[in-house]
């Protein structure tokens, strides 16, 4: 049965925004603040795609996973949206390195991927309230991903893991995926990719 959901409400999107905001502070995508998260995960969920699973605690959403082709096509839909789009990017038509950023990650991403010749598919983000750590909840997640993938036909998919973060690092090898190169997102900042082989 595939897991993919379709029934999230903008509510919902604002949540995992904030869970994105909050606690992947670290990120660039972070530094473009909530309003622009919770149209990003809105595009997530309904691209045929992509995915946006959530986990809840009872009402409360405590963590979520996203994962797809890329946030190529996903830039591309929200272009489609342009006042919403340019509503909930205001505050960074006033920074030239934030918009320069945001040319990395479009442009710079795609090629260096291409150049280590890995799967299209790959784990886009993942959070859980730190409140909720030590329950399994991440592990559900990753988990529930791979069920996803595995369900449309997909073997494998990559991780993209900014090389300072040793926690993240220390996750995705325990649950099993590879290193296999390096890649620079935004200049200056290099990032660990990782393969999870679903064929076994």
């Amino acid at each position: 049965m595939d897991l993919k959901e379709n029934e999230l409400s903008f509510s919902d999107y604002e949540v995992v925004a904030r869970l994105h905001c909050y606690h992947l502070s670290k990120g660039f995508l972070a530094t473009l603040g909530v309003p622009f998260l919770a149209l990003l995960y809105e595009a997530i969920d309904k691209d045929n795609d992509s995915v946006l699973l959530v986990k809840r605690d009872e009402d409360n959403i405590v963590g979520f996973v996203t994962g797809g082709t890329g946030l190529g096509p996903i830039y591309k839909q929200l272009l489609l949206k342009p006042l919403r789009l340019i509503y909930s990017l205001k505050s960074c038509f006033l920074s030239i390195s934030k918009l320069y950023k945001i040319m990395e990650v479009l442009l710079l991403n795609k090629d260096s991927k291409t150049s280590l010749d890995i799967p299209n598919q790959e784990l886009l983000s993942i959070v859980v309230n730190p409140a909720y750590h030590g329950k399994g909840h991440a592990e559900n997640l990753f988990n529930d991903l791979c069920k996803h993938f595995r369900y449309k036909g997909i073997k494998s998919f990559s991780i993209t893991v900014g090389k300072s973060l040793d926690r993240a690092h220390a996750f995705y090898r325990k649950m099993g995926s590879i290193p296999v190169g390096e890649m620079e997102v935004h200049k200056g900042v290099n990032s660990i990719i990782y393969i999870k082989d679903l064929s076994t």
